[in-house]
């Protein structure tokens, strides 16, 4: 028996509309009880997630990352990006009730919220096993802590992760780089004249979490000739000094063009001769000095260091040179400027 055209679409728009009300409800159903991984296009994709966690978390555990939601989210625009990442267990609530980072770029956050998942999927793996067991007791949930937020940075410092990356190499430790320079140095306490002395070292450098340390160990020497005032004889003043500096940081720590603070110290023998004198004597002194200085260093092409030094000297000896006991030839500054220049090469 058919039935009317009227009475077709009554039934076929009873249909539609049981249909419109029960499909949502399964979807929303679904998306619950599934997980999801979104994230702008410049950032991992959602198989070098899978990827990350099979590395970390075992093959095992990895299954269990479908129950989790990962969101990467873009702040600011391209000159000053940021990134803010979420990760919660899908069916625990809203975004909210996760754990959110926040990092300079999108690597370090994805890195962050890796190693959040590794230990949130531990515990969901763990769950079932102590479920099951029998006799005991059933808990109730303990409350939800307060969202709290935390820097990409300090989330990879709470989560060290002991297994090598499965994505980017290891990070090779930092080496102690050797090099050698040549010395030139004008002033300080110990010259009569400004004179040039020159002079030869071997640099050692290399960096921790918190220093950028700096060594350089070397000597320098220098000869120069001088009048003496009121009368007419001259003076030969020669040097021959153990040079060595000491700089704890560098600002900035890792661009080509540095600037470091430094100290130094002096250890060595200045020896005094007199010039146009009948029956001179030279004579030998011990010069021990110490200082500070500012040094810049510019690595413009490969193994290629040029540095500059401008700072102050302080005599802790100062040998007097005399012709007579009444008639000073020489006698060294308590304190002094000194600058200086090198060029060398770090291997």
């Amino acid at each position: 028996m058919g039935c009317p055209w009227g009475e077709k679409h009554s039934a076929l728009a009873a249909v539609l509309a049981w249909l419109c009300l029960f499909v949502p409800s399964f979807a929303s159903a679904d998306a619950s009880a599934t997980g999801s991984y979104r994230a702008p296009a410049e950032c991992p994709d959602h198989a070098a997630w899978r990827a990350a966690l099979h590395a970390r978390a075992g093959s095992d555990q990895a299954l269990l990352s479908e129950r989790l939601v990962v969101e990467i989210e873009r702040r600011g625009g391209s000159a000053s990006a940021t990134f803010d990442g979420r990760i919660r267990q899908s069916g625990a609530g809203t975004l909210r009730g996760g754990r959110h980072v926040h990092g300079a770029t999108c690597r370090e956050v994805f890195e962050a919220l890796a190693l959040i998942a590794r230990l949130g999927l531990a515990r969901i793996a763990a769950e079932p096993a102590a479920m099951s067991e029998p006799g005991v007791p059933a808990q109730a949930p303990a409350p939800a802590s307060p969202e709290w937020r935390l820097t990409a940075r300090e989330e990879l410092a709470l989560a060290r992760d002991p297994e090598p990356e499965a994505l980017d190499p290891a990070p090779r430790p930092e080496r102690v780089r050797l090099g050698g320079a040549a010395l030139a140095l004008w002033g300080g306490a110990s010259r009569a004249t400004s004179d040039v002395d020159l002079g030869v070292a071997v640099m050692a450098r290399w960096k921790s979490d918190f220093l950028q340390p700096f060594l350089l160990v070397g000597a320098y020497g220098g000869r120069e000739r001088f009048g003496v005032s009121s009368t007419t004889a001259g003076a030969r003043l020669e040097r021959l000094v153990l040079h060595s500096v000491a700089c704890p940081l560098r600002f900035p720590r890792d661009a080509a063009l540095g600037v470091r603070p430094c100290v130094d110290l002096d250890v060595g023998l200045l020896r005094g001769s007199g010039v146009s004198v009948e029956a001179a004597r030279g004579h030998t002194a011990p010069w021990v000095s110490t200082g500070v200085q500012l040094r810049a260093e510019w690595s413009p092409w490969g193994p290629l260091e040029l540095g500059a030094m401008i700072g102050g000297v302080l005599a802790l000896t100062r040998p007097r040179f005399y012709f007579v006991p009444d008639t000073t030839a020489f006698q060294a500054d308590a304190v002094a400027l000194r600058a200086g220049a090198s060029a060398g090469v770090s291997f």
